[in-house]
């Protein structure tokens, strides 16, 4: 559109105003903005005839341009470009930019925005550029992928079939569909997480969240690949284990998202209950993302901070750094020295706190930390009513679909049966209480022999004493102190160690290289090579804690799996992972409890960078059952506590001397040193996540804290605390809920894989160590979940699986520590147990028995 001259303005003065400023009359106005609309119609004014009539399609042209909405638009070029600009603001510009004091540049435009051209997903780079995306191409790409993805999934609908007969025709459209999905989203993640925590991309985070939830819905809905799986499954005989179980859980997760209500989409008999499975999935949903903003920002909101260095007497200077680094972060002018120093309820603070704090400071800590996402039972950020209100959705899901609970929704998904959850959780609670007794009859005699306060039993124990009085027995007995550990075990003696160790064990090598992909200062990029060269996978090494960008915390996240499917010419893709730790800069020392929780992270991504399975679907920890997902980081975090793989990490920071072989002996000592009341802890929380996903009535009147305290007394020597929430911060609103005993399923499969491999460490055999790496790499995780983990254990270690390898683990039986707990162990605390409080709920008479992986 044409614009007017420089000196033409539009303008609703009153005459008299206008003419003592020195304008031109309103008919000159009037005059020159005909002649801009003639012009863009072609015509002209004619001089001279100054009240002739113009033709009809002059008018029109003239009437339509100098309507309210035409005169708005008739602006000049710097009018149009500060309109621009405004809209621009409103839409696309950074937070807390201020464009009206900004000269023109180009980085007002955020670039690569579109469906073709976004960083997400345009495939241009090995990895996606994380440290360039923006919440606009989140939010963008996001929109166009749940677009295209629907109709790809509705075009693949329409066409399956027409070739159901054949294996790739039918899995590996949904595996460039789900791999698309998920890769977009697990980097939104990510940059979310170490990059971006403003609120305008946690708001793109929470949008690419609900697209990647619509494409699964979607693809869940299609009737027509169930019975193409189905079909398959019945004909064809030489089928692969890994289409076989590729098949048989997208069936499940069908059968789960309600596909056999409908039919090609169309609601079968009973369209009540399709809806409302629906509307339950919705709710779902939005409990979940509520639940984690609601925990994250009580956490943040339960930080103190503390000006007097008193209140912080025992501290270690490790703590009060990392303490003084949240302040700076928080705005304030702090020093390690000086102060002033905030405290977090998160575990990387608290932990040190409840070790080594004043009893007023650990006792503040401790309540904060067991009361996270409760404030008072009711009202916004309050956890409690998201229980409640989600334990009655999944229920209603559970029941929509055609299953009792959730619990037995879960199931379907996890190598361990209902029976075997329970037997393990009952063994160990009857082996472990004994031993727990001693250990706190013990504990309680060293804390009134150190000027602790007496107490009648260890009932009546404090909480937040356990772990400070432990610690002090560990110092005294062990030797063990966490300020001298601290300067055997830098960043880089330790992943030297590690690197080292999965070399032994897998024969391969761990070789650092430069890339322009890393987000951030101290970020490391490394491949993992073969004997030959070849290249096996990728992973970024994100090790130092950023406070105020990056989330606290240690966990390793899939950038991309393995894929014949989506591989190029060179060959097939190779996975790449992430590992992000949460260890201080300067300098980068570790306290032994580092080093293990780096193990354990690094082992967490061992089935994605060894994986080799050709079904993209199952490839890594896709499809594996949830309670095996963390036997491999169980398995390495054991090694952690090997004299020899502890000398390989240590070196001195100063004098590069490795750890005196008594400390390593020391180490080796401390990993069952007063561990029973901690494995009881973790029995008591994975029995009530089983049992209020089972068997709770959300709708009694019991409510569900009640559930939770009475059996955490059953797995408890210390009385229980009335007032704690904890059950408002566990992860219930994840794929975790009803699944918290995988964990010690894991552990005790992983015990298990451990002994095979210490048994070839003992025979001498140089090579016997690698032989059985190999073995387990090429059974156990290259599979992925594309073989059943019973059957894949059972080929590593030539027999099935057992318990009792975990429970001589943890020196709960045929042991000197059982022995003496079992001769000089107290009379039994006086408690109302669940049974005697509630006899109207029957239990079963072989729950209490033990259920081995094996069936006997």
């Amino acid at each position: 559109m044409a614009s007017l001259p420089m000196d033409v303005r539009l303008d609703t003065e009153p005459r008299r105003r206008r003419r003592s400023a020195g304008h031109p009359p309103r008919g000159a106005l009037a005059r020159a903005a005909l002649a801009v609309a003639l012009a863009g119609a072609g015509l002209a004014l004619v001089p001279g005839f100054r009240h002739s009539r113009a033709p009809v399609s002059a008018r029109r042209a003239a009437a339509d341009l100098l309507e309210s909405k035409g005169l708005e638009e008739m602006m000049t070029y710097r009018q149009m470009r500060e309109r621009r600009r405004r809209e621009a603001s409103r839409t696309w510009r950074k937070e807390s930019a201020d464009w009206s004091d900004e000269e023109d540049s180009d980085s007002d435009f955020i670039a690569n925005l579109k469906h073709g051209t976004n960083l997400l997903l345009n495939g241009a780079k090995e990895f996606p550029p994380w440290k360039d995306v923006r919440a606009e191409h989140a939010e963008r790409g996001h929109k166009w992928m749940e677009k295209f993805s629907i109709e790809e999934i509705w075009a693949q609908h329409c066409v399956v079939p027409y070739v159901a007969n054949d294996w790739r025709s039918v899995l590996d459209p949904l595996e460039r569909i789900v791999d698309k999905a998920d890769m977009a989203y697990a980097a939104v993640r990510h940059v979310k997480d170490v990059l971006d925590p403003s609120v305008k991309f946690r708001r793109a985070h929470r949008f690419a969240a609900q697209a990647r939830w619509a494409i699964e819905r979607r693809l869940r809905r299609c009737d027509r690949f169930s019975r193409a799986f189905l079909g398959l499954l019945g004909a064809d005989e030489n089928a692969t284990e890994g289409q076989r179980r590729a098949a048989a859980l997208l069936m499940i997760l069908f059968e789960q998202d309600g596909v056999n209500l409908q039919h090609n989409g169309i609601y079968r008999d009973d369209p009540d209950a399709f809806l409302e499975l629906q509307k339950v999935r919705g709710a779902v949903f939005n409990i979940s993302l509520i639940w984690d903003q609601n925990v994250d920002r009580d956490m943040e909101s339960r930080a103190y901070l503390i000006r007097s260095r008193e209140e912080l007497e025992g501290l270690p200077q490790w703590v009060l750094e990392d303490a003084a680094a949240m302040a700076r972060a928080a705005g304030y002018r702090a020093t390690g020295a000086e102060g002033p120093w905030l405290i977090s309820t998160h575990e990387a603070q608290a932990g040190p706190v409840l070790r080594h704090g004043s009893a007023a400071l650990r006792a503040v800590v401790f309540e904060n930390q067991r009361r996270i996402g409760f404030l008072g039972g009711a009202g916004k950020g309050d956890n409690t009513p998201m229980l409640e209100q989600l334990l009655q959705v999944r229920r209603r899901l559970a029941n929509v679909v055609g299953y009792t609970s959730h619990a037995e929704v879960v199931f379907t998904k996890t190598m361990a049966s209902p029976k075997q959850a329970y037997g393990l959780l009952a063994k160990l609670r009857k082996e472990a209480l004994p031993v727990a007794r001693y250990e706190l009859q013990e504990l309680k005699a060293f804390a009134e022999a150190h000027g602790g306060e007496r107490v009648a039993s260890t009932a009546d124990l404090e909480h937040f004493d356990l772990d400070f009085w432990r610690e002090r027995m560990l110092e005294e007995r062990l030797g063990l102190k966490e300020d001298y550990l601290r300067q055997f075990f830098p960043l880089d003696a330790v992943l030297e160690g590690l690197f080292g160790l999965v070399s032994r064990l897998f024969g391969v090598q761990v070789v650092e290289e430069s890339s322009e992909l890393c987000w951030a200062q101290g970020v490391r990029f490394f491949r993992v090579q073969d004997a030959v060269g070849a290249r096996v996978a990728s992973f970024f090494l994100d090790p130092f804690r950023r406070p105020g960008q990056k989330r606290r915390g240690f966990w390793s996240s899939k950038i991309q799996g393995y894929s014949e499917l989506l591989g190029d010419r060179h060959g097939p893709r190779r996975p790449a992972v992430h590992f992000v730790f949460d260890l201080p800069e300067a300098p980068a020392l570790l306290t032994h409890r580092e080093v293990v929780q780096v193990f354990r992270t690094f082992g967490s991504g061992l089935r994605e960078l060894f994986c080799r399975q050709r079904e993209g679907l199952v490839a890594g920890s896709l499809g594996l059952e949830e309670d095996v997902l963390e036997l491999p980081s169980h398995f390495l975090a054991r090694w952690a506590f090997e004299p020899e793989t502890l000398a390989a990490c240590s070196r001195h920071v100063e004098t590069k001397d490795p750890l005196p072989p008594a400390a390593l002996q020391a180490l080796a000592a401390s990993r069952t040193f007063h561990r029973a009341n901690a494995l009881l802890r973790r029995c008591a929380l994975a029995r009530i996540d089983l049992e209020i996903h089972s068997d709770y009535d959300p709708y009694s009147d019991l409510q569900v804290f009640d559930i939770g305290k009475l059996i955490e007394a059953e797995y408890s020597v210390v009385r229980p605390r009335t007032q704690d929430r904890e059950l408002c911060s566990l992860p219930f609103n994840t794929e975790k809920a009803g699944v918290f005993y995988g964990d010690l399923w894991s552990e005790a499969l992983a015990a298990d894989v451990f002994r095979t491999f210490q048994d070839a460490a003992a025979s001498g055999s140089p090579d016997a160590l690698g032989e059985v790496g190999a073995r387990f790499r090429r059974e156990v995780l290259a599979p992925g979940g594309g073989r059943a983990p019973g059957s894949a254990l059972e080929a590593f270690l030539g027999r099935p699986p057992e318990f009792a390898a975990l429970l001589r683990d943890l020196h709960l039986v045929d042991s000197e520590l059982r022995e003496k707990a079992d001769a000089e162990v107290e009379a039994e605390v006086e408690a109302i147990s669940f049974e005697e409080a509630y006899p109207q709920f029957e239990q079963d008479e072989d729950e209490d028995d033990y259920a081995e992986f094996e069936e006997e």
